[in-house]
């Protein structure tokens, strides 16, 4: 099994988004945070699961994976058996874009 790891950013992106969610229903957005879980839970023991960011455009080395409305940018290092979240995008954002412009550090 892999161990997660967030970068700052990302860690930021999630809780904006079930801030977001909670302002409408704090329902839904327990809701989306446990299903959220369950995805990294699966995440932690396929980390291959998502699609690799070359055939979305991106120009860096890492993977997308889709959760509802967001998508999840990572990268896995094999040697240390981690998965590092770059960043947490809403499906609605150019995430292409912004991501192909992040700094190298993230």
């Amino acid at each position: 099994m892999y161990k997660i790891t967030y970068s700052n950013q990302a860690q930021i992106d999630l809780e904006e988004a079930i801030s977001y969610i909670a302002k409408e229903s704090v329902a839904n957005a327990l809701n989306y945070l446990q299903s959220y879980e369950e995805k990294i839970k699966l995440l932690r023991l396929n980390p291959d699961m998502g699609v690799e960011c070359k055939n979305k455009l991106i120009k860096r080395e890492s993977r997308i994976l889709v959760h509802k409305s967001h998508i999840i940018i990572y990268k896995i290092n094999k040697s240390i058996k981690d998965i590092f979240l770059i960043r947490i995008y809403h499906s609605s954002v150019d995430y292409a874009n912004k991501f192909n412009v992040i700094k190298p550090n993230e």
